[in-house]
């Protein structure tokens, strides 16, 4: 279902990696707000195995949240930014089911 999302380059890794499960509410959600907006990504669907290849998938602060306190990402997206900031839940208002577009538009550097 992501596959065709994802933006891939000749020699270089996108700035933004955004790890998604399938039919995931937020997932979906942002990667519609990063078309919109227009911002180059990659996506990781962490249930392919072939996405288990990448090297993010090596990062020990990745693993940390990733597998958060026994259990792995249900229902939120990460972002990582250049193989090193990672966002996660200060992304959502998850009271009104929103993506909290301030802090969106810092992370991804838009104004």
């Amino acid at each position: 279902m992501f596959k065709n999302l994802n933006l891939y380059f000749s020699n270089m890794s996108p700035e933004f990696k955004i790890i998604v499960k399938r039919k995931c509410f937020f997932c979906e959600q942002l990667l519609n707000w990063l078309k919109d907006k227009e911002v180059d990504y990659q996506v990781l669907d962490y249930q392919d195995p072939d996405d288990f290849n990448d090297p993010l998938m090596d990062n020990e602060t990745f693993k940390n949240i990733y597998c958060d306190m026994g259990a792995c990402v249900e229902s939120l997206p990460i972002v990582v930014k250049n193989e090193k900031e990672f966002h996660y839940g200060e992304l959502w208002d998850l009271k009104n089911n929103t993506l909290v577009e301030e802090r969106a538009k810092e992370i991804f550097g838009l104004s």
